[in-house]
């Protein structure tokens, strides 16, 4: 019932049943009832019980009704247990006929609308039945049938309804389960109500035919075309294929439509590739960002020498950035490298800080200057051996290199060659001398 409710409430009223009003004859089958659920069957026989039934039925909708029914019927009822059977009359008053009444309240759950000449239907609901005036029970009526229409909004009623007794009031498995089955027709109550009688009669207004029109030729009525004098297509109500941008290609070719372009590029804009801001019908270089003064390509270099013209003092000479794109004369930084020298103590291969502020300078000179090579050679006084000598000479040649290399000087443009005491600079006779003479020169190579 609230599947059928919530149902109801999304369907058209266009069949809606009309409230309408109608009565039905039935039969009471309690013997099926009792073979059917397996009651007991002590007391029954075959006999049905006749009766009538008024009813009230509104539809909710196009495939759902409302009835209410009062049916009222004889029949034989045993007074010592409570339950509806036939009885023979040598039991006593107990086989004696008395009145039975059954009122209910259910939902009708129709398969097809009214509009159907015959529509198959679901019934279900509660209802009450009372006996003699003194026996009450509950019940849930159950069943179905066809609905046959025979006017606009009359039916006949072929159904057959199962009383459910929901309340056992003894210990055996005998209830007042029951088959009812009936025919029945109902009337709208609308169709009950007389008319007032009119004396007069109220002249008609002759209306001229409506001719339908179709200005633009395009199928589509004008009543029905927001552009009746174009023609164009029902899936734009009658209007051509809009160009929303105003290119001059339509919506459906174009992959733009909301921003101007060209044919050629399916309504769109001139594509720009590498979104430089200059479209690639007019740049040069339409896969590298470029400036609009060299015509979409990137700033150039003329000489080669990474540095772009707009920054290259000498862009036409391939120099160095420390430089600003100029060369550096390389007679001067041979000879300012030549002059950094590093000496060292009696014996041993350590760079002091002195030395290692003067090698630092060479790495700046070397980086403007990066075809520049160099020997790095070692010397020392003339105290010990030639064997000893060559030695610690070749050491402090290497430890001069290390440390050149660790300042980013490739090592390619480094060689370190030990002299021992053969080239002394000055007399090894005193020990300022003897100082000078321990020490390691660059030379540059080339």
């Amino acid at each position: 019932m609230i599947f059928t409710a919530v149902y109801a409430q999304s369907q058209s009223k266009k069949y809606k049943k009309e409230p309408s009003i109608g009565i039905s004859h039935f039969v009471k089958d309690f013997p099926t009832a009792v073979k059917i659920f397996k009651l007991s069957p002590w007391g029954w026989n075959n006999e049905k019980t006749p009766g009538f039934n008024g009813f009230y039925t509104k539809g909710l909708s196009n495939h759902t009704d409302f009835v209410t029914s009062l049916g009222i019927c004889n029949t034989k009822y045993k007074s010592s247990t409570g339950y509806f059977y036939y009885h023979s009359p040598k039991s006593g008053n107990d086989g004696y006929e008395k009145l039975l009444i059954d009122a209910d309240a259910r939902v009708n759950y129709k398969l097809l609308s009214d509009r159907f000449f015959i529509t198959p239907y679901v019934s279900a609901g509660v209802g009450l039945s009372l006996y003699n005036w003194r026996y009450l029970l509950p019940t849930i009526p159950a069943g179905g049938g066809f609905q046959i229409k025979i006017g606009r909004h009359s039916f006949c009623y072929l159904q057959t309804i199962l009383d459910l007794g929901i309340i056992k009031t003894h210990d055996k498995n005998d209830t007042k389960e029951n088959f009812n089955y009936s025919v029945g027709f109902s009337l709208p109550i609308s169709s009950l109500k007389k008319s007032p009688h009119i004396n007069y009669t109220i002249p008609q207004k002759v209306v001229a035919p409506t001719v339908k029109k179709d200005s633009d030729g395009d199928g589509i009525l004008d009543s029905d075309d927001l552009c009746p004098n174009q023609w164009g297509l029902l899936k734009y109500h009658g209007c051509p294929i809009p160009d929303s941008d105003g290119d001059g290609i339509n919506n459906e070719q174009d992959s733009c439509p909301s921003v101007k372009g060209l044919a050629k590029y399916h309504g769109c804009p001139i594509p720009d590739s590498d979104g430089d801001g200059i479209n690639d019908e007019e740049d040069l270089c339409p896969n590298v960002k470029g400036l609009a003064k060299y015509h979409g390509c990137p700033i150039p270099d003329s000489d080669g020498d990474g540095i772009n013209d707009e920054e290259d003092l000498c862009p036409n000479k391939f120099g160095i950035k420390a430089n600003n794109g100029c060369p550096i004369d390389t007679i001067e930084i041979k000879k300012a490298v030549e002059k950094k020298k590093s000496y060292f103590e009696f014996g041993k291969i350590i760079i002091n800080d002195e030395a290692k502020s003067s090698l630092d300078s060479v790495t700046v000179l070397l980086a403007k200057s990066p075809s520049l090579t160099l020997e790095i050679q070692g010397h020392t006084d003339n105290i010990g051996s030639d064997r000893a000598n060559e030695i610690i000479s070749q050491k402090r040649a290497e430890t001069v290199k290390q440390y050149l290399i660790s300042k980013g000087v490739s090592g390619d443009r480094l060689e370190a060659v030990g002299y021992g005491k053969r080239k002394p600079i000055v007399s090894n006779a005193t020990i300022e001398g003897r100082a000078r003479n321990r020490r390691v020169e660059l030379h540059v190579k080339q």
